[in-house]
């Protein structure tokens, strides 16, 4: 019998710590991000690994006039500027275990949403771009 625990045991155990994850999101009460069109997502200097891109991909399969690059590049018009922080580990693979964005006005840098994600496993873990389809899915309230 204590054979067939020990398998048990591991698999629940792998289980419990590669499923912990923590998303959240904050927006302004009266903020409406639907309202806007056009979005700016400012890549990183030390962004290698494309996220930048990948969030505005996700901004454009939400219906936004989203595009991505060094904030020199930001056109006139646009409306929202999104930043974000990432940090990746390695473990074998690399792999996002957590990100954070910022949601702000184009013209005064105000602050209008905020969302976190945070996957600290890469066991059972989300591949990058199902990350930031959930959180800006829910940063930008579409389902």
């Amino acid at each position: 019998m204590p054979r067939l625990l020990r398998p048990l045991a591991l698999a629940a155990l792998v289980l419990l710590a590669g499923g912990c994850s923590e998303i959240s999101t904050r927006v302004l009460p009266h903020a409406d991000l639907g309202q806007y069109k056009r979005v700016f997502v400012e890549q990183r200097l030390t962004d290698t690994t494309g996220v930048a891109e990948e969030i505005a991909r996700e901004l454009r399969s939400m219906g936004y006039d989203a595009t991505a690059g060094a904030r020199t590049m930001m056109v006139a018009g646009t409306d929202l500027i999104v930043t974000y922080d990432d940090l990746w580990a390695w473990d074998f693979n690399t792999y996002l275990v957590e990100i954070d964005v910022q949601v702000r006005l184009a013209r005064g840098e105000k602050i209008l949403a905020v969302g976190h994600y945070s996957k600290p496993s890469m066991v059972f873990g989300h591949p990058p771009d199902a990350m930031i389809h959930e959180l800006m899915a829910k940063v930008f309230r579409h389902a």
